[in-house]
């Protein structure tokens, strides 16, 4: 390709990528603030912090409060890091030949659903820039030129995806295939080495959240609480056998089935409109007294209950995916911030009407569903692996679809924030192999092409079957 071609497209991929940050800059400024952000930002101001939400994101944004008080610095901070990590993918394709992905790379950044969501402060939003920027940080390792600059790379990749798995649980899911690619080589030249600083790696993911809490001296609140009792419901709901401890509730079988919703799990919360007996509030009450241990109370359970553990479990992720339903998700993002004591709010204005018109447009397509997302993510990583990508792409596409299915088992919500990461990762993934031509091709290159189609259609055919004759 000549140079000003080449520049053409590099040029075009930079302003595809500021673009959509000054957009959903000016039209969010200085960031839409929802229940969880309120409640991080008063841990911020009152310098106390607590563990249901990731107290390293509120004393993060508490530093960020010398630049300015309220969202914006933090709003800046996570829409900085998804547009790097893109920037740095995109430099990456660049420099090996092919602007043209480079600019379709850029253009991910204009999915419906991530676009909107950018302007909403949150750990998921946060979570996927770090995530993308060790990505693109893992990428560049490849083109450095010097052992100092790819051990420069690396150490900044493993340090966002140990960022990232300090904002969410089954963020740990998502970092540990990219950590395992950008880990030396030598850790992981065979399969039992790999799968020796597999399992270290992942041990050591998981114990970050709790490190930090430690270090930070976060409340406990009993969060693990809430996918307990939401499963212990549903287990009771499918199994018409009472699977709570002793509460004092007289007929914990027909109150649950009165309390249960696949949907989520907040039924049960502190903030439900109609507390149910079977709660949050007297559990937790309960375990204190030491009554139970609610682990081995969930896993028992479990056990004894598996099918209709795994109807209450498929259900709930069938819903949250919106894959088999008769329309939906009915929502996608915020457009104003939730009454604060603060009085941060965005001002009305054409730009945040129009992005909320096109997530919820792209809501009445595939592109708007949870379950695409995870099959494209799929795909990607079966035609990653057929096609012999470089490692960090195999990464990618595991990444995005791991996270994206560990809602199967850990779900307690139904939201697109949930799958910012499987969205934008398996988006970048799946035109990372969709056009880079120069892998190690095989003879089985065929199959790299038919194999993952039919992975993405068959369920996508699926869902929109489900909608229309519903």
């Amino acid at each position: 390709m000549r140079p000003v071609t080449a520049r053409s497209y590099a040029l075009a991929a930079l302003v595809a990528i500021g673009l959509a940050i000054a957009i959903v800059g000016v039209g969010y400024w200085p960031g839409i603030m929802i229940d969880d952000a309120r409640w991080q930002y008063q841990q911020s101001v009152d310098n106390s912090y607590e563990d249901w939400h990731p107290p390293l994101m509120a004393w993060i944004w508490r530093r960020l409060m010398f630049i300015q008080p309220g969202p914006a610095p933090m709003f800046v901070l996570q829409l900085v890091l998804m547009c790097g990590g893109l920037v740095l993918v995109a430099y990456w394709l660049f420099k090996r030949g092919r602007p043209q992905i480079a600019l379709a790379v850029a253009l991910t950044a204009w999915l419906p659903a991530p676009l909107a969501l950018s302007g909403t402060v949150t750990k998921d939003c946060l979570m996927a820039g770090a995530l993308m920027v060790a990505t693109g940080l893992a990428l560049m390792r490849d083109i450095a030129r010097s052992r100092t600059a790819r051990g420069i790379t690396s150490a900044a990749s493993i340090g966002f995806i140990i960022f990232a798995a300090a904002l969410r649980l089954n963020a740990v899911v998502a970092g540990l295939p990219l950590l395992l690619a950008v880990l030396p080589n030598a850790l992981t030249r065979t399969k039992m080495r790999t799968i020796a600083f597999g399992a270290l790696s992942a041990l050591m993911l998981f114990a970050v959240g709790p490190l930090i809490n430690l270090v930070l001296q976060a409340e406990k609140t009993d969060v693990d609480l809430s996918l307990i009792i939401f499963d212990l419901g549903g287990i009771t709901e499918r199994s018409g056998v009472n699977a709570f401890p002793e509460l004092n509730v007289p007929d914990p079988v027909g109150t649950n089935h009165r309390c249960y919703d696949a949907l989520e799990w907040d039924t049960y919360s502190t903030w439900a409109n109609k507390p149910c007996p079977l709660g949050f509030e007297r559990f937790q009450n309960a375990k204190d007294d030491d009554d139970f241990n609610p682990v081995h109370l969930w896993l028992d359970a479990i056990l004894h209950h598996p099918l209709a553990y795994a109807q209450h479990r498929i259900t709930h992720f069938n819903l949250s995916t919106a894959f088999l339903v008769p329309s939906g998700p009915a929502f996608t993002a915020w457009s104003q911030s939730v009454p604060n004591p603060w009085g941060y709010r965005i001002g009305s204005n054409a730009i945040v009407r129009t992005l909320t018109a096109f997530a919820d447009a792209g809501a009445k397509t595939p592109v708007g569903w949870p379950i695409f997302w995870i099959s494209v993510a799929l795909a990607a990583l079966v035609r990653a692996a057929l096609m012999r990508a470089p490692t960090i792409v195999i990464a990618l596409a595991s990444s995005s679809f791991l996270y994206g299915l560990s809602y199967l088992v850990l779900g307690v919500a139904v939201g697109m924030r949930y799958y910012f990461w499987t969205i934008a990762g398996a988006a970048v993934a799946a035109v990372l192999v969709l056009g880079e031509k120069n892998f190690g091709r095989t003879p089985s290159a065929g199959a790299a092409t038919v194999i993952p189609a039919v992975i993405v259609a068959l369920p996508t055919t699926l869902a929109i079957l489900a909608r229309l004759l519903s």
